[in-house]
């Protein structure tokens, strides 16, 4: 349902952090600083899928590369405040403290005094987050990206997000979307949000007037599967990476590259890849039988958990709380550090996106094992 405002949880929330020191999220690997929106962006030519009382209303964050000298360093909340009071509910329910996610701030270049560089048209990349979570735990994953010269676009997903926050004050809570252990097996909930997913990210490139065929698109764990499901739909993506999710529908037996090349990267983690998950075993499978599938990698981080890739696993290292944090809240996060985990991202990813697109030579990481990052296994090319 749609709330407004939510100023009991607001207040409460402030006044448990008032007294309390902020954190700032550091900057990119990458050669460029990022800029920073967030905005609201309304589809007026189909109702909600899970609410048809009202057309799709997204929300979505957008990074963009600077050249340093050209950035003017703000910082600004990393989330909002009634998500921040949301999220901090539901984390806490595995032992994260209260009153931590609204402490944090991201360091960006005010996008208001960006001379000239929004104009410029960087490869564009689209992020869906895990299913259950929010955009905004994957903003520093999408920032690092970023920083390496992509325009990077993060998407909520309303009633399928944990929450949706809204420049106007309406908040719209997830649970719409229920998981086939809760429906006696039944995937028929979690194909028709992927669906929506799709649609949501066509939607982002009609927004922006998009006429090639050269986007990309990525995400974690749902989001993951989301990315497979974009490419399926939408011709106008070339390449998709999934960060450890199962996968779902239609691309476990159809292939990607039906109309024209596609390429797709699998990013595991220990007790989760190909060779665990059957999903994963039938999607490569399926990958293998295309002609139209011209690059496909499957990488795992040694030690990796589920949790390693997404923004908490950085966040509790800046907050200083890792070695605080109970057993229940470690396996959230995993056992490595968040900025090694930045670092492979930061390299591998853009790589393969450089690489695909025709822009760069294929880089060393993706052809094998490499010195500079031993914990890296590739497990199928």
């Amino acid at each position: 349902m749609v709330l407004t405002r939510l100023v009991l949880l607001f207040n409460l929330l402030h006044t448990v952090v008032a007294q309390n020191e902020t954190f700032i999220l550091p900057q990119g690997t990458g050669p460029y600083y990022t800029s920073l929106i967030n905005e609201e962006w309304v589809d007026e030519s189909r109702l909600d899928p899970f609410n048809s009382s009202h057309v799709r209303r997204i929300m979505i964050s957008r990074f963009d590369p600077v050249p340093r000298s050209r950035c003017h360093l703000i910082n600004v909340p990393y989330v909002p405040p009634v998500t921040a009071a949301i999220e901090d509910e539901i984390l806490n329910a595995y032992d994260y403290p209260k009153g931590l996610w609204v402490r944090f701030y991201h360091q960006v270049c005010d996008a208001k005094k960006v001379k000239g560089e929004r104009k410029r048209k960087w490869p564009l990349a689209l992020f869906s987050a895990g299913l259950n979570t929010t955009r905004l735990f994957s903003n520093h994953l999408a920032h690092e990206i970023a920083s390496h010269g992509f325009t990077v676009i993060t998407i909520d997903h309303p009633y399928d997000t944990d929450v949706v926050e809204f420049p106007n004050g309406d908040v719209i809570l997830g649970g719409r979307v229920t998981k086939p252990a809760d429906a006696n097996g039944s995937t028929a909930s979690v194909e028709h949000a992927l669906t929506v997913r799709a649609d949501d990210a066509s939607f982002v490139l009609d927004h922006l007037k998009f006429k090639g065929d050269d986007a990309l698109m990525f995400g974690h764990s749902f989001g993951g599967a989301a990315s497979a499901t974009v490419l399926l739909n939408d011709k106008r993506f070339r390449a998709g990476v999934n960060i450890d999710g199962m996968m779902f529908g239609p691309v476990l037996n159809t292939s990607l590259g039906t109309h024209g090349h596609q390429a797709f990267m699998l990013w595991g983690s220990d007790g989760h890849d190909s060779f665990t998950d059957p999903t994963w075993t039938q999607f490569y499978a399926t990958l293998n039988s295309s002609a139209g599938v011209d690059y496909k990698r499957e990488f795992t981080i040694t030690n990796s958990s589920h949790g390693s890739y997404w923004d908490l696993n950085i966040l509790v290292d800046v907050a200083g709380i890792r070695d605080e944090l109970s057993d229940t809240a470690k396996s959230g996060v995993g056992p490595i550090p968040g900025q090694p985990i930045l670092n492979i991202m930061g390299r591998y990813l853009p790589a393969f996106f450089w690489y695909v697109l025709g822009l760069k030579p294929e880089d060393e990481v993706l052809k094998g094992p490499s010195e500079d990052f031993p914990e890296v296994k590739m497990l199928h090319s």
